[in-house]
């Protein structure tokens, strides 16, 4: 068993799992499921197994599904469900998988390298904050940036770059003067 998964840890907890294994961790002993065909997800093998070699090798059998992505690439995860259909398992695995590139996209895109908090408040009131700072950004940038002359236009990445280190072009900051004005109150904005 690859010692960086821990599968003492995922047992004792009592939790369900459905998780991706690596290529070249070995399947021992493996038996083959007898399953139904259905569904959208081509399935190439439905087994339950021993997974590692000998010093790192589970105490009990783990069902292991492999069935191909849309790209025809094979994956293969490893479950404790016993019940649900191969398909539901690449279901299970793939919806994971969306929530992992959600994740993703909140670390590069809202500035968010790492969560501050463990409970489930800290993270629903950072990711709220982060969010809510990137609307915010977008919706001056959106306002703004066609009324910027050609030759100063910027992408937003490259706006919320100059944003934080204060140093946008001239011809932006007229922009968020005029948009301010334009505004009244509603939108107290300080230029750098």
């Amino acid at each position: 068993m690859e010692k960086s998964l821990d599968w003492i840890t995922i047992l004792r907890v009592k939790q369900s799992f459905v998780i991706r294994l690596k290529d070249n961790l070995h399947l021992v002993k493996p038996r083959k499921l007898q399953r139904q065909a259905c569904g959208k997800t081509k399935i190439v093998r439905d087994i339950t197994c021993y997974i590692g070699q000998k010093k790192w090798q589970s105490t009990k059998r783990h069902r292991v599904v492999e069935f191909e992505n849309n790209k025809g690439e094979i994956i293969r995860v490893a479950t404790d469900l016993r019940k649900e259909s191969p398909h539901e398992i690449a279901e299970i695995y793939k919806a994971r998988w969306q929530i992992e590139v959600f994740f993703r996209w909140i670390k590069q895109h809202l500035n968010v390298p790492q969560l501050f908090g463990t409970t489930e408040n800290a993270v629903y009131g950072q990711l709220f904050v982060a969010l809510t700072v990137y609307v915010l950004l977008k919706w001056l940038f959106d306002a703004v940036h066609p009324n910027v002359p050609l030759f100063m236009q910027l992408t937003f990445w490259e706006f919320m770059g100059r944003w934080r280190v204060f140093s946008l072009p001239v011809e932006w900051q007229v922009q968020f003067s005029l948009l301010r004005k334009k505004t009244g109150d509603f939108c107290e904005l300080t230029v750098p």
